[in-house]
């Protein structure tokens, strides 16, 4: 698979701590020229878990969250990230990982 983003945030998140990451948008800003398919990567040494909610709470554990191995990458596409949607991060134990999140400009599959 081949991808093609434009990191808009980028965090370090360490030692077992969730953190409130990104809150996308609550309409397209005119900066993003494709803003459907949100891409979080980690970019650490350490598993990265990642949540999506509804509300301003982070929430992001490592039973209830995404997990995300290093160098791995998950795609939500088709729109699956609602507006106003509070993206948290967190790692387990006394880990360190770092977070990048965009939108895809070109995401292809092989």
């Amino acid at each position: 698979m081949a991808i093609a983003v434009a990191w808009q945030t980028t965090a370090t998140v360490t030692a077992a701590t969730t953190n409130t990451f990104y809150t996308v948008p609550s309409a397209s800003a005119s900066s993003f020229s494709y803003a459907r398919d949100l891409v979080i990567n980690n970019g650490g040494p350490s598993t990265l878990f990642v949540c999506l909610t509804p509300s301003g709470s982070a929430g992001a554990t490592s039973l209830a969250s995404f997990a995300i191995p290093t160098g791995g990458t998950v795609i939500l596409t088709q729109c699956q990230a609602p507006t106003s949607a509070v993206v948290g991060i967190a790692v387990a134990g006394s880990g360190t990982a770092t977070a990048n999140l965009g939108y895809a400009t070109n995401v292809s599959y092989v």
